[in-house]
């Protein structure tokens, strides 16, 4: 006959109702308590450190560029200064277009990552320097970074498989806008030499002007026995006293004209290296995940579909 093992009766414990209470249940309710999560405070930390760095070097390279206009004006050309200029522009794109996606595809919640953009937008405001037009600079690159990082989680909730390469429209939004802002400060600062000092070329400008005049034009617009040397005297002699003086109804146009040159001639380079930040981006998120510091998470997901009633 099987012997029946009979259960040990449990132990009462009378609560202030009569009720029986488990031993030691208030020890573990008291215990089970969630601690408070702390994580968005590191993730703000360490992506915000990141992010304000490239915010911090876009700053500087809004200073350079408003500047640059001493590269435009003829005769004031220096080639490698300009060839540095436009590196450190370009650079300060591609660390924000990097930065900006690691924080945009990696950080939860919406405004932690909002967090680390405020956070860049101060370190740009206090870079590029401390007046209005700086502060506008900085409210426009924070509401495009909203808007950045809206698009990103919008492209990649609507894709089955991540890849970098999906944020690729939004990325591109978020060049054009960093493209407007270099040229921008470039406007600003070479109008503002403009009311300081009025427009006017200078010496080594001049000779420029009237070399090139003397070598491509003067002997093809000019009859035959024409002095030369006096129409040259005569352009020099404009360019130096008069020119000034004709051009103060169309001052205004000038700064306008060489961002728009500025602006051409980075958006040609931005649309042809777009794809440098996404390749950058890609090879540090292959390194990531093997090394085992971020993981791939599958989530269930809606899928529309047509069908005949």
């Amino acid at each position: 006959m099987k012997m029946l093992k009979l259960r040990k009766p449990r132990e009462k414990n009378n609560g202030m109702d009569g009720e029986d209470v488990t031993p030691g249940y208030e020890e573990r309710s008291k215990t089970s308590k969630k601690p408070v999560d702390f994580t968005w405070l590191v993730k703000v930390i360490v992506f915000g450190v990141l992010l304000a760095g490239a915010g911090a070097f876009f700053g500087l390279a809004l200073k350079w560029a408003g500047n640059g206009y001493v590269h435009l004006v003829p005769g004031t050309w220096g080639l490698w200064e300009a060839i540095q200029l436009g590196l450190c522009v370009m650079g300060s794109f591609a660390a924000v277009a990097v930065t900006a996606g690691f924080v945009a595809i990696l950080i939860r919640p919406f405004w932690v990552a909002a967090l680390s953009f405020l956070v860049s937008s101060l370190s740009l405001f206090l870079t590029f320097e401390i007046s209005i037009l700086s502060l506008v600079v900085a409210l426009i690159y924070f509401v495009m970074g909203l808007i950045y990082l809206a698009g990103v989680r919008t492209e990649i909730a609507h894709r089955i498989k991540f890849s970098v390469w999906q944020i690729r429209s939004s990325q591109t939004v978020l060049l054009v806008i960093l493209v407007a802002l270099a040229c921008t400060s470039l406007y600003f600062g070479y109008a503002r030499q403009i009311d300081e000092e009025g427009f006017r070329l200078t010496d080594e400008g001049i000779s420029s002007i009237v070399k090139y005049a003397d070598d491509y034009i003067i002997d093809k617009i000019l009859p035959e026995g024409v002095n030369k040397e006096q129409i040259l005297l005569e352009l020099r002699s404009y360019l130096d006293n008069d020119l000034q003086d004709d051009m103060v109804a169309y001052e205004g146009y000038v700064p306008m004209g060489f961002a728009a040159i500025a602006f051409s001639v980075l958006m040609l380079a931005t649309f042809v290296l777009s794809w440098l930040p996404l390749l950058i981006l890609s090879l540090i998120f292959f390194l990531l995940l093997r090394l085992k510091l971020v993981k791939r998470k599958a989530h269930p997901v809606e899928v529309t579909r047509l069908s005949i009633q």
